[in-house]
This record gives C-alpha cells, sequence and structure tokens, in this order.
C-alpha cells in the first residue's frame, strides 16, 4: 500500500479533453482552481466544474474528473484518510464514514463557488501556507464541515435495548479510536455498568468484529503511521503502537500486511516518493468540535512566537506557555 501525502495541498494540471481517474484509501477534496470540466460519475448525470466549485470525493467511487476541450484544467486537491486520525475521530464516527463511501448520495458531494464550502476553500488556498499543523488541522476542518448533519445514523434501537445500547452508543461515540485502543474490556464493560461478555455481544452487534480484533487493528494502523518516519526505530514504533514485545509486535504487523515492519517501511517510502514526482507542495458536530479545539490550541501556542527574518537573521521570541489537552 502506498502511503498517501495525508492532509497536504497538492496540484494537478489536466490538458484538454485529459481525464483522472483519482484513487485513494479515503476522501479526495479538490477544488477546480483554473479552467472549466466535468465530473462523470457512473449512474449519475454529468456535472460541470468551473472555476471555484470544489468535490468532495470517495477514494472508491467509480467516477472521473474531465477537462474541457476548450482548455487545460487546473486542480488543487488534497485527501483525507479518516483511519490515520484516531486521535481524533470516533469509532463511530469513522464508521459513519466508511457507510458514506457506499452511499449514492454522500460519496461524491460537489459545492459550488459561492457555497460556504467553496467559500473557505478558496480563502485556504488564498493564503501562503507552509505544511504546518494548523494548515493540516484547516484542511480537516473543511473536510469535517462539507460532512456536517449529512452522516448516515445507525439504525433504530430496539425498545427493550434503549437504555444500555444507547449508553454504549454514547460512549464508544466519545472515545477517540486512539483512546479505545488504549482501554482494557474490564474498563470499558465498567464504565457502561455491565458485565465484559455484554459489553464485547453489544460490541461485536454494532461493528460486527469482536473489541480485541478492532484494538489490533488500531494499533497496527498507528505502527504504520509511525513508520512513514525513516528515522523511527521499529522498537520505538513497536511501544507507541501498544505493543512491549518488539517479537510479538513483528508478528502481528507481518500477519496482518504481508511483510515486516522494515519491509514495509522500504516499500511504501519508495512507492511514496515515486508516485508523485510531479506533485507541486504548497511553501457531525462533536468532530467538528474537536477539531476547532485542536485549531485553538495550536493558534494559541503559535501566537505567543515572532519570528522577524533580516539579513538571513532570524530573531525567536519564546512564547508564553498556553496548556491544552486534546488526544492526537
Amino acid at each position: 500500500m502506498t502511503v498517501e501525502r495525508h492532509l497536504i495541498l497538492q496540484e494537478r494540471e489536466l490538458p484538454p479533453s485529459a481525464e483522472w481517474q483519482p484513487r485513494t484509501n479515503g476522501w479526495l477534496c479538490l477544488r477546480v482552481a483554473a479552467g472549466q470540466g466535468y465530473w462523470l460519475q457512473s449512474g449519475e448525470a454529468v456535472r460541470s466544474l468551473t472555476a471555484g466549485d470544489v468535490l468532495f470525493m470517495a477514494g472508491n467511487i467509480n467516477g472521473a474528473i474531465r477537462a474541457s476541450q476548450l482548455g487545460p484544467l487546473k486542480l488543487q486537491f488534497f485527501t483525507v484518510a479518516p483511519q490515520m486520525l484516531t486521535g481524533v475521530v470516533t469509532l463511530t464516527e469513522c464508521r459513519q464514514f466508511e457507510l458514506a463511501r457506499n452511499h449514492p448520495e454522500l460519496a461524491a458531494l460537489v459545492f459550488t463557488a459561492k457555497d460556504g464550502i467553496g467559500q473557505k476553500f478558496a480563502g485556504l488556498v488564498a493564503v501562503p501556507a507552509e505544511d504546518h499543523l494548523a494548515s493540516r488541522c484547516a484542511w480537516l476542518q473543511l473536510w469535517a464541515e462539507a460532512f456536517a448533519n449529512r452522516m448516515v445514523e445507525p439504525p433504530e434501537i430496539a425498545q427493550a435495548e434503549d437504555k444500555l445500547r444507547g449508553r454504549f452508543r454514547q460512549l464508544v461515540g466519545q472515545i477517540p479510536q486512539a483512546e479505545l485502543a488504549a482501554h482494557s474490556l474490564t474498563d470499558l464493560a465498567a464504565q457502561l455498568h455491565c458485565s465484559e461478555r455484554h459489553f464485547s455481544r453489544l460490541f461485536r452487534d454494532e461493528f460486527g468484529t469482536s473489541l480485541r480484533s478492532r484494538q489490533i487493528e488500531l494499533r497496527l494502523e498507528r505502527a504504520r503511521q509511525l513508520l512513514v518516519n525513516a528515522n523511527a526505530k521499529i522498537i520505538n514504533v513497536a511501544y507507541e503502537s501498544g505493543y512491549r514485545h518488539v517479537g510479538l509486535f513483528n508478528s502481528m504487523f507481518k500477519k496482518r500486511f504481508g511483510v515486516t515492519p522494515s519491509e514495509w517501511r522500504r516499500q511504501n517510502l519508495k512507492q511514496t516518493f515515486s508516485a508523485h514526482p510531479r506533485s507541486h507542495r504548497r511553501t457531525v458536530t462533536p468532530i467538528l468540535a474537536r477539531i476547532a479545539l485542536l485549531l485553538l490550541c495550536v493558534s494559541a501556542g503559535m501566537s505567543g512566537w515572532t519570528a522577524v527574518d533580516r539579513s538571513r537573521h532570524t530573531e525567536v521570541r519564546s512564547p508564553q506557555i498556553t496548556t491544552c489537552k486534546v488526544a492526537i
């Protein structure tokens, strides 16, 4: 699997009449910077795209973007992978986004240049931004706002199980996936005031898998994120992913992905650099609340810093310490 450039603004230009069929493991969020084109989706009417229009699409959708015959089509885009947002997105929200990928009305959303999303996208690209935390949070917030009040809700709860199952959904809907992976079954059952067996049954009924299987998947996904850093030692990756024995970590990783962590890093880092040779890198409400809090913390932390560049000399003032607690 190729490591994608998550939450990083990129650009692409299509020659006249050319088509592009994007493929990603999550969501592709793009804006027409210049030119005219069309969104072609199987089974749906052709949508015209003009300068400033925005398209949010699932990476598995059967569709293509075509440039007009009149001239080239310049696109600005970024990708979002919900599975890489374990510290922000809850398990319930992750499942909702997965359902949205296969929903005919949510798999592709088009916003005009005059819509709020279109205006915000334009505002973000208009400000020269580097690849830092604040800009990534801004892209993430834009994506979350596009799906606000559009998410697929879980099926209705049977009357007999209203109370307990309702509390269960509330609990898993509030705990970020990274935190869920660190909790034991005993802890979670105690928070719900039920037996471990009952919690396990509720979890399997709701998500179609066992709690332990989901926790293993989350830990290994976390490991893949850490392995993108070529300087990270395998033993440190294992510890930060929740494994205390490197041998067990290597065994579980190879069982899941077919290669050892070291082999996976070599293969995927090589693919990452070769897959984007010409890319230009720019020098639901609960999730929105968490992202807004994260942006607030970033802004507060950065506001204390000033940098003045004078003849290649940089003067830096230390910040006033601002403490914010956000699970990442």
